[in-house]
């Protein structure tokens, strides 16, 4: 082999190593960077999709209690000044949780101008208690019976006023009295009320 044929051929060994150095040095860097050290997740071709970590959903707190107090419009029953009739007056009043029927008895000591007052004088309610089928037992003081002004009208504008009254809630059909925690045949004298009353609606006047 002549000077000039080594010389030449050594000439393109040397100019070969030169040009894979840098392509081996990029296939180092890409492989590099797909998978660093420690990385163990294994990527499909052409995922680039990037789920973010799940958050777990906040429970509600939910609604404050009632309070021990509300606003409610109750529909009351006064006699006329006759004692023909029962008139409806509505008032809008501040009732405490479960004092309604209490609230009631408080407002029909009040009637208004031109109404009478169906509750004899002194009448306490003592207690009063409505079970699942709708009726409302009431134990009264005996000052219902004993300062009752008499009369069978007199009776009736007495009674149906707190019946008719009460029988306004939806879960109230029929009213039983007791006088100091006892049954009476007649509490005041003619109507039965050994046994629960009901509404009635007869006795409901619109005039005055």
């Amino acid at each position: 082999m002549s000077g000039h044929t080594f010389k030449t051929l050594l000439l393109t060994i040397v100019a070969m190593l030169l040009v894979g150095i840098p392509l081996t040095g990029c296939n180092l860097t890409k492989t590099t960077a797909l998978k660093s050290p420690g990385d163990t997740t294994t990527k499909s071709p052409g995922d680039t999709t990037t789920k973010s970590p799940e958050t777990a959903p906040t429970p509600s707190q939910g609604t404050p209690s009632d309070t021990t107090q509300h606003s409610m419009k109750l529909t009351l029953y006064f006699p006329n000044a006759d004692a023909s009739g029962l008139i409806a007056t509505d008032r809008t009043v501040v009732v405490k949780d479960q004092e309604v029927i209490k609230t009631m008895f408080k407002e029909l000591a009040t009637p208004p101008p031109g109404l009478e007052k169906p509750l004899p004088l002194g009448t306490t309610l003592l207690s009063a208690t409505v079970s699942a089928d709708g009726v409302a037992t009431i134990d009264l003081s005996t000052d219902f019976q004993k300062n009752f002004g008499g009369g069978s009208d007199g009776e009736q504008m007495t009674m149906y006023s707190i019946v008719n009254t009460l029988t306004t809630l939806p879960n109230i059909q029929s009213v039983q009295f007791l006088l100091d925690g006892k049954k009476h045949d007649g509490i005041l004298g003619n109507l039965d009320t050994s046994r629960p009353l009901k509404r009635n609606e007869s006795l409901i006047s619109t005039g005055k």
